[in-house]
């Protein structure tokens, strides 16, 4: 359920500021994901400080799913990236963005599964709140402004327009003047997006439960180790493989490397009765 709460508006929302960006700001695209993880820790505050009810949760990913979620924050960092550097170099940058969001969730896990141990969730969100509070005042400050494909005065300040909705859906719905099918292929790349970040959003929670749960019985510091090892030795790997693949193989054969990469972790991790195959896998 929560799943659903978040990744519903997640993608409507990551949809229209995606067009929303390439006519007016790519800065402006990055603001939403991180207001709308803001307005969720504080509801999880008032959850923990006013002792209300778990269902409270899911409104709580609400507010964060129409924010666009890390969907958003990774399309607004691509995007950014596409406007200020060449196709050369392109791949490259991606993978060190995704390495270091890799780097950033290890550390987070290591160090929230100890705040948490020593000073409660309550203080483990004001740190985080404060953490956001800081990307804020770097985008709006200091994080320079990038070209963007179509700014027009007409389109500038009119998300909340016929017109906006209008452009962004003709994106998936008319085909290009080529001919090439591109509706098509864009519809099933959007589903395939879809169902994919569907298990990349839902599985930590499952995992949670997983590894609190017999026979592994894990505290809330092995859980802490246990993803940031994982999410360390994703970004390292991928760091890696993809610098190899890019140059020699393409980038095709490194996706359909990363897919089987993926279901095998998966596997493994389902069948870990103890922390040496958890770890392992």
């Amino acid at each position: 359920m929560k799943c659903v709460s978040l990744q519903v508006p997640a993608f409507i929302s990551t949809v229209l500021w995606a067009g929303y960006s390439d006519a007016t700001s790519r800065k402006l695209a990055v603001l939403p994901p991180l207001i709308g993880a803001a307005v969720r820790l504080l509801l999880f505050l008032a959850i923990i400080y006013f002792d209300m009810h778990p269902a409270f949760l899911i409104v709580a990913s609400i507010c964060d799913g129409f924010g666009g979620g890390m969907c958003a924050m990774l399309m607004a960092s691509f995007s950014y990236i596409a406007s200020v550097t060449g196709s050369h170099s392109r791949s490259w940058r991606v993978v060190i963005v995704e390495v270091s969001s890799g780097l950033a969730v290890a550390v987070s896990q290591l160090c929230i599964g100890y705040a948490v141990h020593y000073l409660g969730f309550a203080w483990t969100f004001v740190i985080l709140l404060s953490t956001l509070f800081t990307a804020l005042c770097y985008t709006v400050f200091i994080l320079p402004e990038a070209d963007v494909m179509s700014a027009t005065a007409t389109d500038s300040g009119q998300f909340f327009t016929t017109k906006h909705f209008r452009r962004v859906l003709t994106l998936y719905m008319n085909d290009g003047e080529d001919g090439s099918q591109r509706h098509w292929k864009l519809r099933f790349t959007l589903l395939l997006m879809a169902l994919t970040c569907a298990v990349k959003i839902g599985d930590t929670d499952v995992e949670t439960l997983f590894m609190l749960s017999a026979p592994l019985c894990f505290t809330a510091v092995w859980i802490g180790y246990f993803f940031a090892t994982t999410f360390f030795i994703r970004s390292l790997v991928s760091l890696v493989v993809t610098h190899i693949f890019v140059r020699h193989v393409g980038d095709l054969i490194l996706i359909v490397v990363g897919l089987m990469f993926g279901v095998a972790y998966q596997i493994m991790f389902g069948l870990s009765t103890n922390r040496l195959m958890l770890f392992t896998g």
